[in-house]
């Protein structure tokens, strides 16, 4: 009989782990951390734009996910219970700051820095675009578009990680996704190849 082991972890989902981490299994906890911490650095980098701020938002979202698994109910899942934890983080340390991210510069710093690990687009123009784009978006719109089109929640889990009706998460999604199509309007299919518009959003620049 082989012995249970980090292979035998490896293999159950996130609510099993989290299961199994609440009633104390610290191993448990370690795969969730090795297989969260990638998704979280990568949503923290997107919404704070500093890199060593949203490693340490990242590693506060774990540490507090740990402290409070004891308490949860899984009346979510756990992968939608963690975002809010990290929603609640960039809240807090924007209230912290009272300097909201709507003008994209951070983003842009990001784009110069290339990808990310995580990344599976390839580090192109429109790649680049998109993140500058994305960091025009307001904050709560961003988050929104990134958890439904990046992360893969619905439109019932995003509204409990940002503490709002789905009829809100539906108008903030109809309204990133209006404003990226403009914007990126010259990468659509059959844009002409010297529009002018490709530098300038690639830039930050609007229109």
């Amino acid at each position: 009989m082989d012995h249970p082991g980090t292979l035998d972890l490896e293999e159950l989902s996130d609510d099993e782990l989290a299961g199994a981490a609440a009633a104390g299994d610290t191993e448990a906890f370690d795969v969730l951390v090795r297989r969260m911490s990638p998704v979280l650095l990568r949503y923290m980098r997107r919404m704070v734009g500093e890199p060593q701020i949203a490693e340490d938002l990242a590693q506060e979202t774990l540490l507090d996910t740990w402290k409070g698994l004891p308490d949860f109910a899984f009346r979510s899942s756990f992968r939608t219970w963690m975002f809010a934890v990290a929603h609640r983080k960039t809240v807090d340390h924007y209230r912290r700051r009272r300097d909201l991210p709507t003008d994209g510069e951070r983003f842009a710093e990001l784009v110069a820095q290339g990808p990310l690990p995580a990344d599976k687009a390839e580090h192109s123009a429109l790649v680049d675009a998109l993140r500058v784009e994305l960091g025009h978006l307001p904050r709560m719109s961003r988050a929104a578009w990134w958890l439904k089109e990046v992360e893969g929640l619905t439109i019932i889990e995003i509204s409990e990680v940002l503490r709002i009706s789905t009829g809100s998460v539906r108008g903030h999604l109809q309204r990133s996704r209006k404003f990226l199509v403009s914007r990126l309007a010259p990468w659509q299919p059959g844009a002409r190849a010297d529009d002018g518009g490709r530098s300038a959003v690639a830039k930050g620049g609007r229109s």
